[in-house]
């Protein structure tokens, strides 16, 4: 074999396998994301099919594919048998389940984790989907690999639909089988170390693409000076109650949402806190409005959206490039100095809540609801934050605050609510007196 045969054999394989695997790439990340965000209990089943599809055996999709391009075949009338575009449709069939698996896996487990941190910025249709696979990127691009190195490898259903011609459809590994069919090992052998090679550059090319030196140079935009608060407009009273696997979570909690003030829920663990605070949040049963200058979310488990600092802050910015730029601000409110390069996976706890919390408050909210916002701050951050909240109440944000500190509570209150067991305790009731003593309860 000479060295243009040997050229022309490469790159047929990668024109075939790497046409497969973009095609596969193009229809099973969408059919992977649609398929986590159902809930039918059907999707079970077709879970199974496709976990079974894995094993897939590549001489059966060659009869198949042989079967529909052949005269007599349903597509036989485009001439596609014995070409490199039968090769890429069996090989697109034979990775398909893979990356549509993968990829499946991959947005379930990014739901579970960021699913109240994307829509507490507004992310809804194609803004959340793209987001989605950022947040999901080495699930997917292991699925994408996978898929890719079983392709290259193939050898039963190209030889069967492409026929293994010489300068048309031979690829690397018919060429292996060819030449060990005709003892030339040595001949074998060297082109087996050649589709290693030319495999292991490929895929080293493809993880050096999500490292640093790839990473697009970010730059925090320049401040515009303290923001500006949106006025909250809906003044309304809620009567909550939430209901879970048959239990009745939370039972005739009344709230009420005024612009100017601030609403504080204290009780023990598990007295339905968090629970009320996702309600308000929509994240229950309501449907309400996320993002610029509507409901802003903060959880009491912060979820940064970026991996590094610089493009954490930068996130809501680069989103919404029409919000007013007050980035620099919030850092000195937050007490926070962290180098852009950082990765947020090595903060501390309170660097990252504080990260968080200074995203959040990026987005100008109307309705700004906190959940132990400040639980593993030193006195400083708390105080400036506490400060920061009173300014918002102060130019017309309504807030909800849950908190464990009734210092706070009483610091910042315009109503506290006492809870226990998910109902709301009059101040009177001996276990809402203990807790407004701050005394211990059990």
């Amino acid at each position: 074999m000479d060295g243009e045969g040997l050229v022309g054999i490469i790159l047929t394989s990668f024109i075939t396998s790497g046409s497969a695997t973009l095609f596969a790439t193009l229809v099973g990340i969408p059919l992977g994301w649609w398929c986590s965000r159902q809930s039918h209990p059907s999707l079970h089943h077709v879970r199974r099919v496709v976990h079974a599809l894995y094993g897939l055996p590549p001489v059966v999709v060659g009869v198949f594919v042989y079967s529909l391009l052949s005269k007599r075949g349903l597509l036989g009338q485009l001439e596609l048998l014995f070409t490199v575009e039968a090769m890429i449709f069996a090989q697109f069939i034979i990775i398909l389940p893979l990356i549509w698996g993968g990829a499946w896996h991959a947005f379930e487990s990014t739901q579970k984790k960021y699913n109240d941190a994307l829509y507490s910025v507004g992310l809804t249709g194609k803004d959340r989907f793209f987001n989605e696979i950022k947040l999901s990127s080495q699930g997917i691009s292991h699925a994408v690999i996978l898929g890719f190195g079983r392709a290259i490898a193939e050898v039963g259903a190209v030889i069967i639909v492409g026929g293994n011609i010489s300068g048309k459809t031979r690829v690397m590994t018919t060429s292996i089988v060819l030449e060990t069919s005709q003892g030339n090992m040595d001949v074998a052998l060297n082109l087996g170390l050649v589709l290693l090679f030319c495999t292991f550059t490929v895929l080293f090319l493809a993880s050096l693409s999500k490292k640093k030196v790839f990473r697009k140079s970010l730059v925090l935009a320049e401040d515009t000076g303290m923001p500006a608060t949106t006025a909250f407009d809906q003044n309304k009273t809620y009567t909550i109650n939430v209901t879970k696997g048959g239990r009745r979570i939370v039972e005739d909690v009344d709230i009420e949402l005024r612009a100017g003030r601030i609403v504080v829920l204290v009780g023990p663990s598990g007295s339905g806190k968090t629970t009320i605070l996702r309600y308000l949040a929509g994240l229950e049963d309501m449907k309400c409005d996320y993002g610029p200058g509507s409901i802003v979310w903060m959880p009491q488990q912060p979820v940064a959206l970026r991996t590094t600092v610089i493009e954490e802050l930068s996130f809501v910015h680069q989103l919404y490039p029409s919000l007013q730029k007050c980035t620099t601000y919030l850092m000195e409110t937050m007490c926070l100095n962290l180098e852009g390069d950082r990765f947020v996976s090595d903060l501390s706890g309170g660097e990252l809540q504080r990260l968080v919390l200074l995203r959040q408050f990026s987005l100008h909210p109307s309705l700004l609801l906190l959940d132990e916002c400040t639980a593993s701050l030193d006195g400083a951050a708390v105080r400036n934050i506490e400060k920061e909240i009173l300014r918002m109440k102060n130019e017309g944000c309504s807030i909800v605050l849950a908190t464990h500190n009734i210092h706070q509570a009483k610091r910042l209150g315009d109503e506290i609510i006492v809870l226990n067991k998910g109902k709301m305790l009059n101040h009177d009731d001996p276990v809402s007196r203990s807790i407004l003593s701050g005394e211990f309860f059990g």
